[in-house]
């Protein structure tokens, strides 16, 4: 046999070319070690967009990443292979053989490129093009030979380490479809409303072909050139064997349609609040709380509302809707329009602070409640300076200019009566008061008391709504405090009682009585639900804000009318204003709650008859008795003094014409002296003012009433002033001691004056002593205090009439 003989120079090229490979393959792996591989570039998420979901997980809006895109990143198995098998054809048919550089696509590039003398094909693969999408977060960028070079030496790297699913996947998770869409999940959704993995055929081959050139091949603007590439795509999966005849012609016949692209902008404060408040950056998808259906409707309201008082000058309102149990917000409404800029639609009005006017007296009255006070307690709404400060004095009206004398703290409470709450937190102190505020989380009172002062009472602090439904929802749970929520994901707070539950249970069951209300706002049928409900009006100073709150057991809704700006409206009340959207919420609030519980447990409070006028026990003389409801151990023992009988005198004796009289033939209402300037202006005997017909007179200056009982075996010793309940403002002097008030007392022996001497004990020390006519000017610090007047000799018996009252 022939011995195969080489040339010299071919035997060389023979010798030499291994040793050129090797050569070349060592340099190769040499520039692979220096380039690094991108592996810790897979958990980056440029890529992936926020869906904020409402409650059951339907999309409110898509915050893009921070590439500006929109992607929904899924697992390969959760694409469906249709969409996957498409994108391998389309791309990289050779993606399962190579190790991430495909030689032979290099090598028919090159013919290709080489024959046109320009650059009609590429070689990269699947590996290659996720190297530059990683390496470049999908921007775009010059890509030169060296570019090249550093990519394919990548890829290599890649491959080496992870495997080729997880590169598929990673891949196809940063694909860009056009429109901000990245990724076949996104895609899917956002161009034909359904699922990568339920992708048809036609629809898959028709989505696979759009990354080569998004803009180019945009589905909205230019199907048609993208129909052309789809049908080549069929063809070239029917000839791989990937679509059978069958499904290679209903594909082929398949007529697809893409959805108007669409982004949804919907809650739009309530997203904001979520993005500013706690951050989605990280989160592919946040579950709030909101449940969009009741989003809507109350979107609805707020239009159609402000539509039937557009000329009443409130051109915007808003809305926060809260489930009791666990704090979530399921509406929250921050403007009626967001895009309207004439309204400043975009200020969002449920975290701006406003004047919150009345709707801050029932936190009030509750912790007066807590300190001994009572619903049925009677409080005089009568005009009253606080303050010894001449101009400065601070001397609050009702809404109307009117004063109604004798009110019970019940009507005064539903029917937003200024005085006697101002009343009651001079007695408690404006320190006090601000301490519960702030227990109940208003934190937009951010100043010291001295600040807000007695006006305080009235809602004069600023507040936000958002701070209002987290106080009403403490009523609503019983006195019991919970943060409110917006995120499913959030872990509810831990509550924290504030109030007590019988006086938070006191407080519902007056503002839950619509009769309670007719006193200061007459027949309010705008707050009727239709079911049982708290609620709660307010206006603010100057007609700026009109606000309604209120709860059932389930949901608390607030509510809020009037301008951004502060622009006053045309005398809109928050009765008015914002009542009947109020109304209507609750309502449609409520509509998923099958069996609506009590607003309160009844057990928390027990049923007492007491008199209507004065709220004590009713005595021998009170006409009738009303049954009301009082926290246990809150109920009064004591029997009505107000209501007494008596007789006319004829012509001496008294300065009204009547006498006390226990066997007298007549009734009469008999008042303490804190009354005497509203009686003043009345007619003698106030006639009207009772409904039974009965006068109305000063006990004082009615003969023979000033004994506590008709025993004659001792002097009656009674304090005239401070009257009972009286309450000074004192301005300390430069040097600290306190100004002086004026102290009176009556010593009276059936009508006869007893001619001896008195002291008088202030909180169980003597600080004066006084003959007729029983009066001293004494120094009391500020606080609560308790007078008594006794005879100075202790040997003479009395019966005695104290007084209690504050000094602020």
């Amino acid at each position: 046999m022939k011995r195969l003989r080489l040339s010299r120079p071919g035997a060389k090229a023979f010798l030499i070319l291994p040793l050129l490979v090797a050569v070349l393959y060592g340099a190769w792996r040499g520039y692979r070690s220096t380039v690094g591989d991108p592996r810790v570039l897979l958990f980056d998420e440029w890529h992936a967009g926020t869906r904020i979901l409402d409650r059951e997980g339907r999309l409110l809006r898509e915050l893009p990443g921070p590439s500006g895109n929109r992607g929904r990143p899924t697992s390969l198995t959760q694409m469906g292979d249709r969409l996957v098998l498409a994108t391998i054809v389309s791309e990289d048919r050779g993606f399962y053989e190579h190790d991430g550089v495909d030689p032979v696509a290099v090598a028919r590039a090159t013919t290709e490129n080489v024959t046109h003398g320009r650059l009609v094909s590429g070689a990269s693969t699947i590996t290659q093009q996720l190297v530059k999408l990683l390496d470049h977060e999908g921007r775009p960028h010059s890509r030169g030979l060296r570019e090249k070079f550093v990519e394919a030496a990548r890829a290599q790297n890649l491959e080496d380490e992870v495997s080729k699913d997880t590169i598929l996947e990673a891949y196809l998770n940063r694909l860009s479809y056009g429109h901000g869409w990245v990724g076949p999940e996104a895609a899917a959704e956002g161009y034909f409303g359904v699922s990568s993995k339920n992708l048809s055929w036609a629809q898959a081959a028709y989505l696979a072909v759009l990354p080569r050139a998004p803009s180019f091949l945009d589905p909205v603007t230019h199907p048609e050139r993208v129909q052309v590439r789809q049908a080549a795509l069929l063809a070239a999966l029917h000839s791989e064997g990937l679509l059978d005849e069958d499904d290679y012609r209903r594909a082929r016949a398949e007529e697809v349609t893409v959805k108007p692209v669409s982004r949804p902008f919907l809650a739009p404060h309530f997203v904001e609040k979520i993005r500013s408040e706690s951050g989605v950056d990280s989160a592919k998808e946040v579950v709030t709380t909101l449940d969009l259906d009741l989003q809507r409707e109350t979107e609805g309201l707020v239009s159609t509302h402000l539509a039937s008082i557009r000329d009443e000058g409130a051109e915007n309102a808003a809305v926060v809707v809260v489930e009791n149990a666990t704090g979530n917000i399921l509406a929250y409404v921050g403007s009626a329009n967001f895009h309207n800029e004439e309204i400043d639609g975009q200020v969002n009005m449920i975290e701006q602070r406003r004047q919150p006017g009345s709707a801050l007296k029932p936190f009030f009255y509750e912790l007066a409640f807590e300190r001994g006070h009572n619903g049925s307690e009677m409080l005089p709404d009568v005009p009253t300076a606080f303050g010894d400060r001449g101009s400065r004095a601070y001397a609050p009206l009702n809404f109307y200019g009117t004063f109604d004398g004798p009110v019970s703290a019940r009507e005064a409470l539903a029917g937003s009566l200024n005085v006697p709450v101002v009343r009651l937190l001079a007695e408690m102190g404006p320190e006090t008061g601000l301490k519960r505020l702030h227990e109940l989380g208003f934190a937009s009172l951010d100043k010291d008391a001295s600040y807000y002062g007695l006006p305080m009472a009235l809602g004069s602090g600023e507040v936000t709504l958002r701070e209002l439904a987290v106080a009403y929802t403490t009523l609503a749970r019983g006195g019991e405090m919970t943060a409110l929520r917006m995120r499913k994901s959030d872990p509810p707070a831990a509550p924290k009682r504030v109030m007590e539950t019988s006086t938070a249970a006191s407080i519902t069951e007056i503002l839950s009585d619509p009769l309670a209300r007719v006193r200061g706002l007459g027949t309010v049928s705008a707050l009727d639900t239709g079911f049982a409900a708290a609620v709660k009006t307010g206006t603010s100073a100057g007609y700026r804000d009109a606000v309604c709150a209120g709860y059932t057991r389930e949901r608390t809704v607030i509510v809020w009318v009037g301008n951004a700006d502060g622009k006053p409206t045309r005398g809109l009340t928050g009765a008015r204003g914002a009542g009947p959207l109020f109304t209507d919420v609750l309502r449609i609030a409520m509509r998923d709650v099958s069996s609506p519980a009590q607003l309160y447990d009844k057990g928390l409070l027990e049923d007492v008859e007491v008199c209507p006028l004065s709220g004590k026990r009713p005595g021998p003389a009170c006409p009738d008795g009303v049954h009301r409801k009082f926290a246990h151990g809150h109920a009064p023992d004591q029997t009505c003094q107000v209501h007494a009988k008596g007789s006319r005198l004829a012509g001496f004796g008294s300065e009204v014409g009547w006498r006390c009289d226990p066997k007298g033939n007549h009734t009469m209402v008999l008042l303490p002296d804190v009354y005497a300037e509203w009686l003043f202006h009345k007619k003698p005997g106030a006639p009207g003012l009772d409904p039974h017909g009965f006068p109305w007179f000063l006990r004082s200056k009615v003969a023979g009433c000033n004994a506590s009982s008709p025993s004659d075996a001792a002097l009656l010793v009674r304090v005239t002033s401070p009257a009972p309940g009286e309450i000074f403002l004192t301005s300390n002097r430069s040097n600290g001691t306190p100004k002086a008030i004026e102290v009176r007392a009556a010593v009276v022996d059936n009508e006869t004056a007893a001619p001896l001497s008195v002291d008088f004990w202030l909180d169980g020390k003597v600080v004066a002593r006084s003959k007729w006519p029983y009066s001293a000017r004494i120094q009391p610090e500020p606080g609560e205090h308790e007078l008594v007047a006794l005879p100075t000799d202790p040997n003479i018996p009395a019966r005695i009439e104290r007084s209690r009252f504050v000094v602020w």
